[in-house]
C-alpha cells in the first residue's frame, strides 16, 4: 500500500499517517503479516521526524492493529484466525452453498438436496450491528441498497443483552469479530464486512482543477477525517477542501459553491438526485456485500 503524507496541512502528520494504515488494514490493502517501511525509511522519505513514525506505529500496536518483531520490523498483526480450529457449523453451510453455486448448481437445486434431511429457514432480514449511532446509519442505507431483505441495526451492547435466535443475517465490521462471535448461535449466519479500498475507489477518477472547492459531508465525525485526509493524500490543496457535519445548521450552504461533494451514502439521500457534484465513498467493500446477498439469495 502506497502512503501519502502532506506536511501543510491543518491534519497533523501523525494523524495522516495513522488513518492511512488504519483503512489499510480494514480495507485488505495491508494484508495480515505485512512489512511495514521502518521507522528511519518513512522518516527520511517525508522529511518527518522518526519519533512521529514511532508513536504511530506504538499506538497502532496498543489497538492490536500492528505488532513489532524484534529484530525484524513492524508487521500488520494476524487477524487471530487459527486454521486447526474447529469451525463453526453455520460457516460450514454457508461455505458449502457459495462452494455449491460456483459449481453451477442452482439455489433450488441446494434447496431441494438440504431439505430432504434438514429443516431451514431462509433468512428474512439483515441486522447491522454497530456501536457507534452515525456509522450504523451509513452501513444500514448501503446494504439496504444493495440487499432485498430489510434492514435494521442494534449496538453490540443491545445485542449481548438479546441475540436473534434465527432468520437473521448478523452482519458487522470485522473488527467486531473477536467481540460478536461468542455471541453468536448457530443457525444464525454471520457476514464480517472489510472496508472499501479508498486507492481503488479513487482510481481512475477525474481531478477537481485546482481553483475548485470540494466539499466533503457527513454526518458521521471519522467519515470528515478520513475523506480529508485521502484528498490531501491525492495532492489537493487543502485549502480547497471544505468539511461539514450534516449536524451543523446550514450545512448545505457551505456544498452551495462546490464543484465536487464527497458523501457517505446516506448524505447523498440529501442532495437532488443525479447532482453531478456528488460522489459517494462507500465503506463497505463490495465483495462483503456481494457476500450478503449470496447469503440471502
Amino acid at each position: 500500500m502506497k502512503l501519502w503524507l502532506y506536511k501543510n496541512s491543518e491534519i497533523p502528520v501523525r494523524v495522516q499517517l495513522a488513518e492511512q494504515i488504519m483503512l489499510g488494514i480494514a480495507s485488505g490493502d495491508l494484508q495480515p503479516d505485512e512489512k511495514l517501511p521502518s521507522t528511519r525509511e518513512l522518516a527520511r522519505r517525508f522529511d518527518i521526524h522518526p519519533n512521529t513514525v514511532s508513536a504511530v506505529y506504538r499506538s497502532l500496536a496498543e489497538q492490536g492493529l500492528l505488532e513489532n518483531r524484534k529484530g525484524s520490523g513492524v508487521y500488520v498483526r494476524p487477524n487471530g484466525h487459527d486454521p486447526s480450529a474447529r469451525p463453526r457449523l453455520d460457516e460450514l453451510f454457508h461455505e458449502f452453498r457459495r462452494r455449491a453455486k460456483a459449481a453451477g448448481y442452482t439455489a433450488p437445486e441446494i434447496e431441494r438436496l438440504l431439505t430432504q434431511n434438514l429443516r431451514t429457514e431462509r433468512p428474512d432480514r439483515v441486522l447491522i450491528v454497530e456501536s457507534d449511532p452515525a456509522l450504523r446509519e451509513i452501513l444500514i442505507e448501503e446494504v439496504r441498497s444493495s440487499s432485498r431483505l430489510p434492514v435494521s441495526g442494534i449496538s453490540l451492547e443491545t445485542f449481548a443483552d438479546s441475540p436473534p435466535v434465527s432468520r437473521c443475517i448478523v452482519a458487522a465490521m470485522f473488527d467486531e469479530k473477536p467481540k460478536l462471535e461468542p455471541l453468536l448461535r448457530n443457525g444464525c449466519p454471520s457476514v464480517y464486512m472489510t472496508a472499501n479500498s479508498v486507492p481503488a475507489s479513487l482510481s481512475g477518477r477525474d481531478r477537481p482543477a485546482e481553483d475548485q472547492l470540494v466539499a466533503v459531508v457527513s454526518g458521521w465525525d471519522r467519515f470528515l477525517s478520513l475523506a480529508q485526509v485521502f484528498l490531501i493524500a491525492a495532492q489537493l490543496d487543502p485549502g480547497s477542501i471544505v468539511s461539514r457535519s450534516t449536524a451543523d445548521r446550514d450545512w448545505k450552504k457551505a456544498t452551495a459553491a462546490a464543484a465536487l461533494i464527497i458523501c457517505d451514502q446516506l448524505t447523498a439521500a440529501c442532495f437532488p438526485e443525479g447532482d453531478p457534484r456528488v460522489r459517494i465513498f462507500r465503506l463497505i467493500s463490495p465483495a462483503s456485500l456481494q457476500d450478503l446477498r449470496e447469503i440471502a439469495a
